[in-house]
């Protein structure tokens, strides 16, 4: 299996560690996000339906966070507010390497 993997979700594995063990999804700052205009850029970019739009104002939320493929970022290039952050990839890797040593 290589790093990034295009299954997600709930009951999958990613590196030999359940996903849900795995604390790997964005995190929005929701003093910059405005949904773009309403235009929730990172929701139409991102095909693992991770986030939800709020409205009034609108907004994004993260409601499927296990479906965020770890280590993936791309919808935080897509952000022109800079308000998706991801945690920090070492300390992913090394809870990983933690979990597999079980």
């Amino acid at each position: 299996m290589g790093m990034i993997s295009s299954e997600s979700g709930p009951g999958t594995t990613f590196m030999g560690v359940n996903r849900e063990k795995i604390p790997w999804w964005p995190t929005i700052d929701l003093n910059r996000c405005d949904g773009c205009n309403g235009e929730y850029d990172c929701i139409k970019f991102c095909p693992h339906r991770v986030y939800r739009p709020r409205e009034n104002p609108p907004r994004v939320d993260v409601e499927n966070r296990y479906n965020c493929v770890v280590f993936c970022q791309a919808c935080k290039k897509m952000c022109p507010k800079d308000a998706i952050f991801f945690p920090l990839k070492a300390d992913i890797l090394n809870l990983i390497k933690t979990e597999r040593a079980k």
